[in-house]
């Protein structure tokens, strides 16, 4: 019964919960809506912008202000990383207000998604749920998980990216009893949005194919989208640097802000919302390249303004229509030299530019998949977005193993803490007792010795340079062998192991770990491979997590 509880009854559920979250941020959005187009019936709808968003930016700085104790933004990754570090545990005022307040800001023209916000108030309201029922906390991440999973299935229409999402951002691994809950509340939760909204894309696309050619060309196409990408990047960290700057009260930067977006979409309305239904058009042919250019440039001004400004909504829809109008606007630039169609180049720039703001190109990849129906252009959209993604990793030298790390309960997004570990020397967890092998030495003959060691990896040294490493799963692949009592360490071992040096730092070893699970660590001195000794993994894992409590500098 226990497991039925928790395979099929509680997700079951949750995926309820997920899906009326979905129908109720629709609710608030369409009744802001209904609101503006009353208010604007005294003005025109764009004259009414110019009031409209600097006013509501104002109202949400002050409520963020003085009703929440966390003034972060509810994006889909602010909220994946909530449940990684915090065990599941989501603030459900936050959620409440969150959702109500990105849902009057897209009522009104606020130009923000609002995926973020109801995922936040999916979690929020399964955290809400498990605390009612009183379950253990082993089992909160995941069923919270499927909260948010579900919730996203529900808006995207999406069932296998809510799955997806839970699997890549937030649970970071595939077993029956996570797999389970999360098809189950995913499916759910869109059966129930389904139910209240109908079954239809959230933007409509033509079915689209592409040739070899255009594969090629992908490379190009996600340079132009990295650089969007690392421009919307640049815009955001520099109004938020100018605000830090000029010391400005919180209501000042909001209005300041308002006025701002507001003018841009006094200026080009288009950009206002979510932008679904200019998306719709543009795969209709209704703009013109330059038009969609600078229709992409105005979008990225202006979310990059708003959350600088600290107003809460979600990026993914504004990264649809940002990567849909840049890819349209290239594709047509392209098309004077090679015969392309731009709207294949608008489709992968959904994905590819939501996967290098989010830094997730397989979920991003997958529902722009499912949102189109276009799944014979899986190919195409999945290189972009993981292209686009490298592009940005490598101009911005972000720490590409950040959300790894983070799984293991370490946010080294955070600068402060990444500069820290940074300065670390790793040499006060380097273990010279671990006993050292030789190649040609017999398994048998040092059987007891390495069961008797704490560390479950052991180096190979021969002539005091490090040749290869040990590990108890090497070791059972020796009873494989015909002869397995005459192995000797050199048939098992793993030749030419990765291994720290005396002059890696904290980032390092998260690098490594990230890659690999292991305990300890072998230490070599620099390019001479000359062995050192084993890191102690679990002390150093110890003292990190002490350093998220260290004020000074180590």
């Amino acid at each position: 019964m226990e497991e039925f509880k928790k395979l099929f009854l509680f997700p079951f559920l949750i995926g309820i919960i997920g899906g009326f979250s979905a129908i109720f941020v629709r609710i608030i959005i369409h009744y802001s809506v209904f609101l503006s187009d009353g208010i604007s019936y005294f003005t025109t709808q764009r004259y009414f912008y110019l009031f409209a968003v600097p006013a509501i930016f104002v109202l949400s700085s002050f409520v963020i202000r003085y009703f929440l104790s966390d003034a972060t933004n509810p994006t889909i990754d602010s909220v994946a990383k909530s449940i990684t570090l915090k065990k599941g545990r989501l603030d459900y005022k936050k959620g409440v207000l969150s959702v109500i307040l990105t849902a009057v800001n897209i009522g009104l023209g606020t130009p923000v998604g609002r995926e973020g916000p109801i995922a936040k108030f999916g979690g929020s309201l399964t955290h809400l749920f498990l605390k009612i029922f009183k379950t253990e906390g082993a089992n909160v991440p995941l069923f919270v998980t499927c909260g948010v999973s579900s919730a996203l299935a529900a808006t995207f229409n999406a069932p296998v990216a809510g799955i997806v999402f839970g699997l890549e951002i937030v649970l970071g691994r595939l077993n029956f009893n996570v797999i389970v809950p999360l098809a189950v509340s995913s499916a759910i939760a869109t059966l129930v949005s389904r139910h209240f909204l109908g079954d239809y894309p959230t933007f409509y696309v033509h079915k689209m194919y592409y040739d070899s050619v255009f594969l090629f060309l992908i490379p190009i196409f996600s340079l132009a989208f990295a650089s969007i990408v690392i421009f919307f990047n640049t815009l955001h960290k520099s109004f938020k640097y100018f605000y830090r700057k000029i010391s400005a009260p919180f209501y000042f930067r909001a209005l300041f802000g308002g006025l701002i977006v507001g003018f841009l979409i006094f200026l080009f309305p288009d950009v206002a919302s979510l932008g679904y239904t200019q998306v719709s058009s543009l795969f209709s042919l209704n703009y013109s390249f330059e038009d969609s250019f600078t229709l992409s440039i105005i979008k990225v001004l202006a979310l990059a303004i708003t959350f600088a400004s600290g107003i809460f909504g979600g990026i993914f829809a504004p990264s649809i229509f940002i990567g849909a109008f840049l890819g349209f606007a290239v594709g047509g630039f392209t098309g004077h030299f090679i015969s392309i169609d731009p709207l294949s180049v608008a489709l992968i720039g959904t994905a590819a530019v939501t996967a290098g703001i989010s830094s997730a190109p397989f979920r991003s990849s997958l529902i722009i998949i499912e949102l189109t129906q276009n799944y014979q252009m899986a190919v195409p959209i999945l290189l972009s977005s993981v292209t686009t993604l490298y592009f940005v990793h490598i101009f911005e030298e972000k720490i590409h193993f950040t959300r790894t790390v983070m799984q293991k309960g370490f946010d080294i997004s955070d600068k402060a803490y990444a500069k820290k570990l940074k300065k670390m020397n790793i040499v006060n967890f380097v273990e010279t007792d671990i006993p050292v092998l030789r190649k040609n030495a017999i398994i048998k003959d040092v059987m007891f010795e390495i069961m008797n060691s704490s560390s479950s990896y052991f180096p190979v040294v021969e002539e005091e340079k490090l040749i290869g490493v040990l590990s108890f799963r090497d070791i059972r692949l020796m009873y494989n062998k015909n002869d397995y009592l005459k192995t000797t360490i050199g048939e098992l071992m793993t030749k030419n192991p990765s291994a720290l040096t005396l002059s890696s730092n904290g980032l390092d070893v998260f690098e490594f770990i990230s890659h690999i699970e292991a305990n300890y660590i072998p230490v070599i001195n620099g390019e001479e491979k000359k062995y050192i000794g084993m890191l102690n993994v679990m002390s150093f894992s110890k003292f990190v997590s002490f350093v998220y409590l260290k004020k000074e500098e180590i």
